[in-house]
């Protein structure tokens, strides 16, 4: 049996999505989530998370590399330099994936649309299912491993050190965006603007808006949009999903 077979609640659904990766559909806003795989161990280890546990697989990394910073030739003031600029190559990856493979078209053939149902048509069409906001290791332990490649290839003698701070940043983003869609009236300024800005994306401008960390690489690229009548309506929107989920 294949164990990535998909049940027949995910077939139904994927096969009445439209292609775009938007807002939710009208039927999919009473759902607050689905199941995707039929293998339980797929479903619930790969393919889910708890938002706690991206901090238990890449903790470990983070807390070499601050000991590497510290021991190694180095020295601390430039280890972390290096992990600063680790954690900001972080932000710039998480924007363009964002921008481009996330919320690229995926043509009219199921393995494209499949493909980018996977990635990120889901979450778009069930943005509260809290066992999915945080990247489940069949997303977040591929580009882990792809990224220490890089580094060893490009930076060896820096490479756990400069990964730790992109550790650092990717535990930022990760618990960023679960607090976005979880922290319903926000009490800091900066609460506000991270869940009104990522409101905007989900529910008025898709193609705006893609860093959730930071909206640093938005304002550089131009793809920022903070308008006042477009974050009345996101967050109206995204109460009233809210509420029909209960």
């Amino acid at each position: 049996m294949n164990p990535f077979a998909f049940t027949d609640e995910f077939e139904e659904v994927f096969a009445a999505w439209d292609g775009t990766v938007a807002a939710p559909s009208v039927e999919n806003r009473k759902k607050n989530r689905i199941r995707v795989y039929k293998n339980s161990f797929v479903e619930n280890v790969l393919a889910t998370s708890h938002p706690a546990l991206p901090g238990l697989w890449f903790g470990p990394f983070i807390a070499y590399g601050i000991y590497v910073a510290f021991t190694g030739w180095t020295g601390p003031l430039m280890g972390f330099g290096l992990i600063a600029l680790g954690a900001l190559g972080f932000t710039l990856i998480e924007y363009l994936l964002h921008r481009f493979p996330f919320h690229w078209h995926g043509g009219d053939k199921r393995r494209g649309r499949l493909r980018l149902f996977l990635m990120h048509g889901y979450h778009h069409q069930f943005p509260n299912d809290k066992t999915r906001l945080v990247a489940p290791p069949l997303m977040s332990w591929p580009l882990a491993a792809i990224l220490i490649g890089l580094y060893w290839l490009l930076i060896p003698s820096v490479m756990w050190i400069a990964f730790a701070g992109t550790c650092a940043g990717y535990l930022f983003y990760d618990w960023a965006h679960y607090y976005t869609h979880h922290a319903r009236n926000p009490r800091f300024w900066l609460g506000k603007v991270i869940r009104r800005s990522h409101a905007v994306h989900h529910y008025q401008l898709f193609h705006l808006n893609m860093g959730i960390s930071s909206p640093l690489w938005d304002v550089v690229f131009g793809t920022f949009g903070w308008s006042k009548a477009a974050q009345r309506q996101a967050v109206k929107e995204s109460r009233a999903v809210e509420k029909s989920q209960g």
